[in-house]
């Protein structure tokens, strides 16, 4: 029983002369740090995962002051560190050399196609002929009494048509006018034949630009200007 209580008060002397191994840790976060830098994740994934993990536990065996389990993550996070940026190092030569003979190979047989290819016959420049007189100016085309749907199409990219209105603000006309087809002025229909009114007065314009302005179906911008 005496020895076993020497033997712990032994221990306990031990432990609490131990000092933080804050030195290691040092240099274990600066060479994982490194690493880090040097993409050794992408390169070197086991290794610089390994020494991650052993920096980490250190930190937790810190925490409890547990001295002696963190030294030895502190020493593995460290080998483990080292291996990986070595690694990192090699691989990142052997891509470097890859490249450069790829480089060389795509280079000569650039030179080795360029030598096959035959000298172009060079020929005596002809004048371009006259350019084709241009074409006359096509006519106006007549209003349009009925309009059929388009993909895509809606009641404002309609009215803006220069066959329709030409004018984008008139599409409530477009909705007043088939309002047993459409109820929604926001869904029309690929297919659908829209009658086009053509009776308007200029109150009736006022009227359907005035009443485009106001809804939020169609936002438009306060300064936008009738056609005229």
């Amino acid at each position: 029983m005496g020895r076993c209580l020497i033997f712990f008060i032994i221990t306990a002397l031990l432990s609490a002369c131990a000092k933080p191994p804050y030195q290691e840790l040092d240099a274990a976060e600066y060479m994982v740090g490194r690493a880090y830098a040097m993409q050794a994740m992408e390169f070197a994934p086991t290794e610089f995962q390994s020494a991650k993990d052993a920096l980490a536990d250190a930190r937790k065996a810190l925490q409890k002051a547990d001295y002696g389990e963190a030294l030895d993550s502190l020493e593995f996070s460290l080998k483990h560190s080292r291996r990986a940026l070595v690694l990192t190092e090699e691989s990142k030569a052997k891509r470097a050399r890859e490249e450069a003979q790829r480089a060389l190979e795509e280079e000569k047989a650039r030179q080795a196609a360029l030598e096959e290819t035959p000298p172009q016959e060079v020929k005596p420049q002809v004048q371009p002929p006259p350019p084709p007189p241009k074409p006359a100016p096509k006519q106006k085309a007549a209003p349009l009494t009925s309009y059929t749907v388009s993909e895509e199409e809606t009641l404002w990219t309609i009215s803006a048509q220069p066959q329709v209105y030409n004018e984008g603000l008139l599409w409530p006309l477009l909705y007043q006018a088939n309002r047993d087809q459409i109820k929604d002025p926001r869904q029309i229909f690929p297919g659908q034949t829209l009658s086009i009114r053509r009776d308007m007065t200029e109150k009736d314009l006022d009227d359907a630009r005035q009443r485009a302005r106001e809804s939020d179906i169609f936002p438009v911008p306060n300064d936008v200007a009738p056609v005229q």
